[in-house]
């Protein structure tokens, strides 16, 4: 059995990235760098969206204690720096490439797009034995075993730095950057994911073990196997 992650994109952004897609194919002039910044930023915040901040809204309508609220207000911080990283870096990055240069990209991008119906995903693949050792800390979970609340959290961490790399590491790989732009996305890269992930294991160590669960099925709802 194999497993992936499938995050959905918003039809309307699909449709303007099938369509960059087509004028790059077509030799179109006209520079379509920012373009596809533009589209690359919305399709990241539409994933934060619906893994980071959905999960959160729903957090906030559960807590009780004041001292939950608090670690809400964490977690929106470390949110809300991941979401300017990608709105600021992500066009900026691609702003001055040619063409030539953003089709290879679009054509990764373009194999990791599937179709449900209607719905639009993007989908990553997850190491099969990191799944089964996620699934293995949630059944521990639920027969009561506290200990491995942080342990899944941190199984979860791992299965979101695959996506990191097939979504973001990877294809900065094909647009081999200079130096300086390398560096400069290295840096944003690891000082974002250390926030949230960081922030993901510490949350492992706060939640209590009747609500454990509904953290980690709200991750596990976008893990698909076949």
């Amino acid at each position: 059995m194999s497993y992936a992650v499938y995050l959905k994109v918003e039809t309307e952004t699909y449709e303007r990235f099938i369509a960059l897609q087509q004028q790059l194919n077509a030799g179109e002039k006209k520079k379509l760098a920012h373009d596809l910044g533009d589209i690359l930023a919305d399709v990241s915040i539409q994933i934060v969206q619906q893994v980071f901040i959905d999960l959160l809204e729903q957090q906030k309508k559960r807590l009780s204690k004041p001292e939950s609220h608090a670690v809400a207000q964490d977690s929106e911080k470390v949110i809300e720096h991941v979401l300017t990283a990608l709105r600021k870096y992500l066009p900026w990055s691609i702003a001055l490439l040619s063409n030539e240069r953003l089709l290879p990209l679009v054509n990764y991008f373009t194999q990791m797009i599937k179709h449900e119906g209607q719905q639009v995903y993007v989908r990553y693949e997850v190491d099969t034995a990191l799944v089964e050792k996620t699934l293995q800390k949630i059944a521990e979970i639920k027969e009561g075993h506290r200990l491995a609340i942080a342990q899944a959290f941190i199984c979860l961490n791992e299965i979101i730095d695959a996506g990191v790399t097939q979504l973001i590491r990877e294809p900065k790989k094909i647009l081999a950057f200079n130096f300086v732009v390398d560096k400069t996305l290295n840096g944003v890269i690891q000082v974002a994911t250390t926030m949230a992930y960081k922030r993901l294991a510490s949350l492992g160590q706060e939640v209590e073990l009747a609500s454990a669960p509904y953290y980690i099925d709200h991750f596990l709802s976008f893990l698909h196997s076949r």
